[in-house]
């Protein structure tokens, strides 16, 4: 028995903010991952990190399984402490390995049920891409139809622990003044589907943040890319990366090639050209 479980990062959030007395987040899935491979063909746990052995170990108490069977690995592309969705990714691909290697029928739901016993959690293992509570796991809406969006993702350094900054934030942040409109803005531009309108409203959102998690580098580095023809900027809302939103009509090169010009003028790093993904969990039988 082998199989591959794939569930991808993200570039921050679209939207986050507090409406109607509860929390909301917007996803923004991307294409970079979290791999996890099950076997009968090898033994032992490995790569594991502290949450995604937590989810392992619910995981298999809500299955009434004392131990794991297989082999299992785990491997990711995602950074921890960027605000990329490392930890969401991790967990979310643990689980639905361990469902899927032992025959369980398992949901979206599920996952977000382990996760959310270990932290706030992002729902990029959901299809499309989803508008969510994330304290409490409550999915609002989904959206299958994505606009061509890519993103040239800068870090501006340092890591947050996303546990100990929402519970700081929770407890000192009772604003919702413009995140109504906020949360109705991103709702109307992921109905049509219109690359303009959402990075208008991440734009929005990100510049919004800046009284909880303030970023030195985010006005500076939104100029530079308005400048040279992005859509919007959006931002870890709880971690360290900024995203520029652009367009299809410029080639991946000439993307780079700015996103390095502006990287140098503003001191910030340019880590990656990514896309805007469907969110969901990916299973593999090899």
């Amino acid at each position: 028995m082998e199989l591959m479980v794939r569930v991808p990062g993200s570039c921050g959030e679209l939207v986050q903010g507090r409406a109607n007395g509860g929390d909301f987040l917007g996803t923004c899935p991307i294409d970079r991952y979290t791999t996890v491979k099950v076997s009968s063909q090898f033994s032992g746990i490995t790569g594991l990190g502290d949450k995604s052995q937590q989810a392992l170990k619910l995981t298999l108490q809500a299955l009434g399984y004392e131990d794991f069977p297989y082999g299992l690995q785990l491997c990711s592309e995602l950074p921890q402490g960027k605000g990329m969705a490392s930890s969401s990714a991790d967990i979310a691909a643990v689980v639905a390995a361990v469902l899927e290697a032992l025959q369980k029928e398992w949901s979206p739901q599920f996952i977000m049920d382990i996760a959310t016993q270990i932290e706030p959690t992002d729902g990029i293992f959901y299809p499309g891409i989803v508008l969510m509570d994330h304290i409490n796991g409550r999915v609002l809406a989904r959206y299958d139809r994505l606009p061509a969006i890519r993103i040239t993702m800068f870090d501006t350094g340092g890591t947050v622990d996303t546990c100990s900054f929402h519970q700081e934030r929770s407890a000192a942040d009772d604003r919702e003044a413009g995140s109504s409109a906020l949360l109705a803005d991103f709702r109307q531009a992921m109905e049509l589907c219109q690359a303009e309108l959402l990075a208008k409203a991440a734009t929005r959102s990100a510049f919004g943040n800046q009284e909880l998690l303030y970023k030195k580098d985010l006005a500076k580095v939104w100029q530079l890319g308005k400048e040279a023809g992005a859509l919007g900027i959006n931002a870890a809302h709880s971690g360290t990366v900024l995203g520029l939103l652009w367009g299809s009509g410029i080639a991946d090169a000439e993307l780079r090639r700015r996103a390095a010009a502006i990287a140098r003028q503003s001191g910030v790093e340019f880590m990656e050209l990514v896309n805007l993904r469907s969110g969901g969990v990916e299973v593999e039988r090899l």
